[in-house]
């Protein structure tokens, strides 16, 4: 789910250039709004599991470290861990490979949480079977050895949460499902937030030639 303003990386550019107590005004403006919906998808994350999805839940107390994330051959369902994940970003990202930038983001960084997040978006069904003999740097294939695995782990999901329905459309569960919440406000309150930093840098601009 993304918002396109159009003009955004060149405006806030020149504001950094130019006027940097502007493109700060901006970014603090995108920020509040970005706390907001964090705090809401953090807000959504389950305290548990359904009883039938106890073998995904984490046994340990608090996030994972590093070297115990990567050490598992499925993330466990850890509510700290995810809720630690969720954050928002302002700036420093790159391109995608459609050409856009992201200059304000939420982001669900924890393995577990993006599972919670996105699983049954694109399959409902789950992944292509590719059963246990499949490489396990394929990410694209289901490795259980119960064929039917990845459909029943969505269901019971879908069983636990109301809310994966959005606008007649399965999405996210968590940061999506803020987004959602905030219902187009933040668009809408940082595109107010550009024009009125260019507003007030076509006035200093203005004001600057009058007395050159």
């Amino acid at each position: 789910m993304a918002a396109v303003i159009k003009g955004l990386v060149e405006t806030r550019r020149n504001l950094a250039k130019f006027e940097p107590d502007l493109k700060r005004e901006v970014d603090r403006e995108a920020r509040a709004f970005l706390k907001v919906m964090v705090t809401d998808a953090r807000g959504f994350v389950p305290s548990s599991m359904p009883q039938n999805l106890h073998n995904w839940s984490n046994r340990t107390l608090g996030p994972l470290t590093k070297a115990q994330s990567e050490s598992r051959p499925f993330p466990k369902y850890e509510p700290g861990e995810i809720k630690v994940g969720l954050k928002y970003k302002v700036g420093g990202m790159k391109n995608s490979s459609s050409g856009f930038r992201a200059i304000y983001a939420l982001r669900n960084e924890s393995p577990a949480g993006a599972i919670y997040e996105t699983a049954g978006r694109i399959n409902p069904g789950g992944l292509p079977y590719g059963g246990p003999n499949a490489s396990r740097t394929d990410r694209k294939v289901s490795h259980s050895r119960n064929p039917n695995a990845g459909a029943w782990f969505i269901n019971e999901l879908d069983k636990n949460d109301g809310q994966r329905q959005i606008k007649g459309k399965k999405e996210g569960r968590l940061a999506f499902r803020a987004v959602e919440k905030d219902n187009g406000r933040a668009i809408k309150g940082i595109t107010a937030a550009i024009t009125d930093a260019s507003n007030k840098f076509n006035i200093r601009e203005g004001a600057r030639k009058a007395f050159a």
